[in-house]
């Protein structure tokens, strides 16, 4: 087995850049200035992180480990910022579903 199957520093990366990605999109409290967002833009977002993660694909080799990492690096930034997890679930459901 090789030692690299286990470095997981890309798709971690990744993972945050995603994470960063969502939450400047689809701010989780969205000031009053703003007009409800709407539901098709929040489609529009989760469709172009999808686009990025094709593109991360095709310059990087993920095993099984590299996907777990990923996924939860992604996972746990949007809890950690206070977004519901059944969402954060299904954001991240999707995302396995492509990886």
């Amino acid at each position: 087995m090789r030692i690299d199957w286990f470095n997981a520093t890309e798709a971690v990366r990744f993972g945050d850049s995603l994470a960063d990605f969502f939450i400047e999109r689809i701010p989780l409290l969205p000031s009053e200035k703003d007009k409800p967002r709407k539901l098709d833009k929040q489609f529009g977002v989760v469709d172009k992180m999808f686009v990025q993660i094709e593109q991360f694909k095709l310059g990087n080799k993920l095993n099984v480990y590299k996907k777990a990492k990923l996924v939860g690096t992604f996972k746990d930034k949007l809890i950690d910022a206070g977004y519901d997890r059944g969402l954060v679930d299904e954001v991240a459901l999707g995302i396995m579903k492509i990886l």
